[in-house]
């Protein structure tokens, strides 16, 4: 498959990213990833999993997206981020980027 879909499944996205679906399971179950749920089944958008890879894969790019993400969706559905979810986010960002420092 040389053109991948902007909304990738899990098998497309572990073709995509050249690893097993068993591997990109345990990379999502341990949150290592960026993806979504949708159902029972994950998705994950190709330009977050080519950003991730460029950031060499670290728990920061994963927050990131998943930022960026929730931040996307607000802006199509017109809506202001509760200050709640603002506050977690950041407070997300915090905790990964002493994790990398670790």
């Amino acid at each position: 498959m040389n053109e991948y879909p902007e909304i990738m499944t899990m098998s497309q996205a572990a073709e995509f990213l050249q690893v097993s679906t068993r591997t990109l399971q345990r990379m999502v179950k341990r949150g290592e990833i960026p993806g979504r749920q949708v159902g029972s089944q994950w998705r994950f958008d190709r330009d977050q999993l080519r950003e991730w890879v460029r950031d060499g894969g670290s728990v920061m790019a994963t927050a990131r997206a998943q930022q960026d993400l929730i931040e996307q969706e607000a802006r199509k559905l017109g809506v202001d981020l509760p200050q709640t979810l603002i506050d977690l986010q950041q407070a997300a960002l915090k905790q990964a980027a002493k994790r990398t420092k670790e």
